[in-house]
């Protein structure tokens, strides 16, 4: 719960100075971002992922986040999450031969209620020695759940972007009355 007002707090300092807007998911001919931050390209992307692409140097060259809407009702929980991350992890490495990956840090709310957050960083080594950090979570409403996925080439910029976009996920997740 306290990752939820932290990220309430920041959203309303966001949307006070115009960087965000969000509105509820859209399907069908309505293909447009449900939310939109300042300084990325917008794509979407197969399976309804919605992906954004650094154009300003704030946000890092080479930066992306991306995420992806799913129905309300995951009773994931944080052991679960760890564990899909070690999983994610090997199946990574397994795809790029000589890519080694690092799990910085796993945070998240305990058990099954929402609003509830879940976030890993790891730390990706390409086998030509360049560095990517990642932030990986869930985002769980009363609405629906998200997945949220932002990289960079430091970990600054990785964080930083994930914490804007996490902050539209969110609203998009709100119950629509509050």
């Amino acid at each position: 719960m306290r990752s939820y007002v932290c990220l309430l707090s920041l959203l309303a300092a966001l949307l006070a100075g115009g960087t965000a807007f969000a509105e509820a998911p859209k399907s069908g001919a309505e293909r447009g971002p449900p939310f939109s931050v300042g300084g990325f390209r917008y794509e979407l992307r197969p399976n309804d992922v919605h992906m954004f692409l650094c154009e300003q140097p704030a946000c890092g060259a080479q930066s992306r986040v991306s995420f992806r809407f799913y129905p309300p009702g995951n009773t994931m929980t944080l052991e679960q999450f760890r564990q899909e991350q070690t999983q994610i992890v090997k199946m990574l490495e397994q795809r790029t031969p000589g890519q080694k990956i690092s799990i910085l840090g796993i945070d998240g709310d305990s058990g099954t209620k929402v609003p509830r957050l879940f976030k890993a960083r790891r730390l990706m080594m390409k086998p030509d020695g360049t560095k990517e950090y990642q932030v990986s979570g869930y985002l769980f409403g009363d609405r629906g759940a998200a997945s949220l996925i932002s990289s960079a080439a430091t970990e600054k910029a990785s964080s930083e972007n994930y914490a804007q976009f996490a902050i539209g996920v969110i609203v998009v997740l709100m119950p629509a009355k509050r």
